[in-house]
């Protein structure tokens, strides 16, 4: 078949208005054009789509059904047309991002935060997900991108770059005093009580091979399903607890708990932007990620 769009369109507008002269007028062409583009159109298909009437074109029977069909997808080109419109000037541009809850508050919300100082227009449809479930996600198709706190590989088409660099501390509260301002071995506080994520959660298993690798077993005696969970619960001095700083931020300079310094300091833990190369980016996505690119590249020239 050689029919393309511009007939589907033509014949839409003919269907839409059953008068030759206003879908002529609405395609900035002339009548001759449209009757000749039906025409090639019925001879493409092979059948008859319209009926010359005194009251105008209407549509053949088979007219009808191809109209129920061509209708539908011109609905979603023109949704399409005018959506990018938008996004080109970066007005009313929507970006679907799955990030996790670490990503979220050591890097994410400050990011967006300040790329909407810049295009105030843009909206964000956030999805707070698991690792795994950010980059399901990601493959799916439901979102832009990811942005994860965990250590992965990921291949083709997914492509991530490291966004930020960051390490967990410890925490405690006022029932452990005993513990502040000194430094202490990982091994000295195995006896005190701990606090910390399920068994199924990534941070989780890189603690447990934090302390498998200094020859310690990690048994917490309270763990939480999310992390943002951990600050309260020792806040109420149920034990100690590894946190992203910037989670404790507020609490650690009120005095509400403290850091507790620890000879084996945990590894430094890497925040990841991941995208699909092979799924097309919306202009507002594109223009976050670049904004990210630069804003990191700014920090790292700054730090030189």
């Amino acid at each position: 078949m050689n029919a393309n769009f511009e007939y589907y369109k033509v014949f839409y507008y003919v269907s839409k208005y059953e008068n030759l002269t206003k879908a002529a007028t609405v395609l900035k062409t002339s009548q001759p054009a449209v009757t000749r583009t039906i025409h090639n159109l019925e001879n493409i298909l092979g059948c008859r789509l319209f009926i010359r009437s005194k009251s105008g074109m209407k549509l053949t029977p088979e007219g009808r059904i191809f109209y129920e069909y061509i209708s539908a997808g011109c609905a979603q080109f023109f949704k399409a047309e005018s959506n990018l419109s938008n996004l080109i000037s970066l007005e009313n541009g929507t970006i679907y991002i799955s990030a996790t809850e670490t990503a979220l508050h050591c890097y994410l919300f400050e990011a967006v935060r300040d790329f909407n100082i810049l295009y105030p227009n843009v909206h964000f449809k956030i999805l707070n997900n698991s690792t795994t479930d950010s980059v399901n996600a990601l493959k799916e198709g439901k979102v832009d991108l990811a942005v994860v706190s965990a250590s992965l590989q990921v291949s083709k088409p997914l492509k991530m770059k490291v966004v930020k660099k960051y390490r967990d501390i410890l925490i405690a509260g006022s029932r452990f005093e005993d513990l502040k301002d000194k430094k202490i071995s990982l091994g000295e506080l195995s006896s005190y009580p701990w606090i910390s994520l399920t068994s199924e959660a990534i941070t989780r298993n890189f603690l447990d091979a934090y302390f498998d690798s200094n020859g310690l077993q990690f048994s917490p005696d309270v763990e939480l399903a999310t992390t943002d969970m951990i600050l309260p619960a020792v806040r109420y001095n149920l034990g100690l607890g590894f946190i992203p700083r910037e989670f404790a931020r507020d609490d650690l300079e009120s005095g509400k708990v403290f850091e507790v310094h620890v000879n084996e300091a945990l590894p430094e833990r890497n925040i990841l932007l991941i995208h699909d190369i092979e799924y097309p980016q919306s202009i507002a996505s594109k223009a976050f990620q670049k904004f990210l690119m630069d804003r990191e590249a700014e920090k790292e020239t700054n730090s030189i």
